[in-house]
């Protein structure tokens, strides 16, 4: 996970901790509202790890949510018909570079065994921010104005760019609504 930079993630995270819930339970909403408004750094298509350390049993508990290839990834995957290595920038973007996201079944895990607030309570923090909106980020600004693909995609065009095909300004007010049905869905 990333360090919680944004404001939202750290007031999520802040709550949760008033609230009762331990650091899985806030490492948790935390992901969850990063993935939101850091989708570059940290989201549910992702891997994470994660340490937990129990000091009542005094030990230390490594969990490991880290992207798995494909079942069907083969050693071929990043050769040419000629069996040279593809360009990085064709072999990285797009479909054939996806691994199979670990974060969500890691955040179940530690969950499991350390939470203390049900799971569903967790993930309002994003729903709330993904439906009524967040600002921009500075942060969040930079990397869009470096990043060179992503405006070709329809829908984060429509989510992160103005019609110049620029980022919308720094404090912006953002929603994504499909983000907050995605983590509604996950709320069993």
């Amino acid at each position: 996970m990333v360090a919680a930079a944004h404001p939202l993630a750290v007031e999520a995270g802040v709550t949760v901790l008033r609230l009762g819930g331990g650091a899985v339970d806030a490492a948790i909403a935390v992901q969850m509202v990063l993935g939101l408004v850091e989708p570059e750094s940290s989201g549910l298509g992702g891997g994470a790890f994660m340490l937990h350390w129990s000091q009542e049993e005094k030990k230390l508990r490594a969990y490991d949510g880290r992207e798995t290839a494909p079942a069907a990834a083969s050693s071929r995957r990043f050769v040419d018909e000629a069996g040279k290595p593809l360009p990085f920038m064709e072999a990285a973007v797009g479909g054939r570079s996806v691994g199979v996201p670990g974060v969500l079944r890691m955040l179940e895990m530690a969950h499991r065994r350390h939470g203390r607030l049900r799971w569903a309570e967790l993930l309002q923090y994003a729903i709330f921010a993904a439906e009524e909106g967040w600002e921009m980020s500075p942060r969040f600004h930079a990397q869009l104005e470096r990043e060179t693909r992503l405006r070709e995609d329809p829908q984060a065009r429509a989510l992160y760019y103005g019609a110049d095909g620029k980022p919308k300004p720094v404090g912006t007010r953002l929603t994504n609504r499909a983000y907050g049905q995605t983590v509604r869905t996950l709320a069993w």
